[in-house]
């Protein structure tokens, strides 16, 4: 699939760049995505209620460091929108 970036995105993992665990799951993920033939093929991805091409990708270290990213999917191609702790990325409007 191709993948796509917001600006918006891009700011969000600013904020993380120093926690060089969540970097190495971010990449894998690019990676995986990039790799995948249609939506099944990617871990951890889930369709938001009431949105038709909402999803989120779940990604857990601890307590602290619960994110989700924020994608939508039109076709072939994966817009990455957001990258938000689990308790933000559900109240944003993005």
């Amino acid at each position: 699939m191709e993948t796509r970036f917001k600006p918006k995105f891009w700011k969000d993992i600013q904020k993380v760049k120093n926690d060089k665990e969540v970097v190495i799951a971010l990449s894998k993920i690019f990676l995986q995505v990039e790799n995948s033939k249609d939506i099944n093929e990617i871990n951890n991805i889930k369709k938001l209620i009431h949105y038709q091409s909402r999803f989120r990708i779940k990604l857990y270290f601890d307590k602290k460091r619960d994110y989700r990213i924020g994608l939508y999917i039109q076709g072939k191609t994966v817009w990455f929108a957001r990258f938000l702790t689990r308790r933000k990325i559900y109240d944003e409007n993005w």
